[in-house]
């Protein structure tokens, strides 16, 4: 039995990991709460209106299938055609573990580990494939956070009377950044660029109206663009592999920008939480989800 030190740090690294996300998740949820009463979110949650919620639930589903769509542009650009059924299977797979599963091999890691059992002698390409699709997700998602700016920066007294221009160029900028990107880092995948483009532009929309379902779930009526800027920041943070699934870093975001913008701290602060509640709830149905162990949903492997 191997018993190393390298082994045993093995084995401890993914739960330390794990106790470091949760304490900075605790660590930001208890900030956000000494801003925002946490009796009033409950109450909010118990008044919400459920066919919203749905909405909302069914909107972010909407969104990982079309986020299935774009992996599966990214592979076939390798010559790997799958079928979508497959797709959505280890989308669904992928989530699980990334939520509820976290330590040394989190959602991407599996489906890299996976394809490559099937696919020999493509690790390097599988890893590219999945550092693209985040790339290519989080340049997008950039770019829609920068423009929606605009309708913040009215309320924000510090920033130059020329800010439009430059959150527009930023916005602008981000997309000829992800074709650049593409060509000089991911030149594998220079093909795909223009569907993983649609693709990408098709999850944060959908994304963004799961986030105005939530609101109007709370009984939010106005200043819904200045909420989608936060929402759209906040997907930004929870990016960051600080907290568990974003828990923490998305309410920090809202608590301290509703200081600036007119916009009130407990709906904002209970989106987050809820936008946490429809990932989880999405994710836990990879537990269902049965893989196949063959090859049946392989359709083409170009050499």
């Amino acid at each position: 039995m191997d018993s190393s030190p390298e082994k045993k740090k093995r084995k401890i690294n993914p739960y330390l990991k794990l106790a470091v996300k949760l304490g900075l998740s605790g660590l930001a949820m208890w900030i956000v709460f000494r801003k925002v009463e946490l009796a009033e979110v409950w109450a909010l949650f118990k008044r919400s209106n459920l066919i919203y919620l749905l909405a909302a639930l069914l909107l972010f589903n909407v969104s990982k299938w079309l986020s299935a769509y774009r992996l599966r542009a990214i592979l076939r650009a390798l010559g790997i055609d799958l079928n979508m059924g497959f797709h959505l299977k280890l989308c669904y797979v992928g989530m699980f573990y990334n939520l509820f599963l976290p330590g040394s091999v989190g959602g991407d890691g599996y489906k890299v580990v996976y394809l490559n059992k099937r696919f020999s002698g493509k690790l390097k390409l599988l890893v590219a494939s999945m550092l693209y699709d985040r790339a290519a997700g989080g340049a997008v998602l950039l770019a829609m956070a920068f423009a929606f700016s605009v309708y913040a920066l009215p309320h924000i007294d510090f920033l130059p009377e020329y800010g439009n221009f430059l959150v527009l160029g930023a916005a602008v900028f981000c997309i000829p950044a992800l074709f650049l990107g593409t060509k000089l880092v991911f030149p594998s995948f220079w093909s795909a660029r223009y569907p993983v483009l649609g693709w990408s532009i098709g999850v944060q929309c959908v994304q963004v109206v799961c986030a105005f379902f939530i609101l109007r779930a709370f009984g939010v009526t106005g200043n819904y663009m200045l909420y989608f800027v936060l929402f759209l920041a906040s997907s930004l943070a929870s990016m960051l592999p600080l907290s568990f699934g974003g828990v923490g870093l998305r309410e920090l975001v809202f608590v301290y920008a509703a200081q600036f913008l007119p916009i009130e701290q407990t709906p904002a602060v209970s989106l987050g939480i809820m936008y946490f509640v429809v990932i989880a709830l999405s994710s836990f149905a990879g537990v269902f989800v049965k893989l196949p162990e063959g090859t049946p949903e392989m359709q083409t492997v170009k050499a």
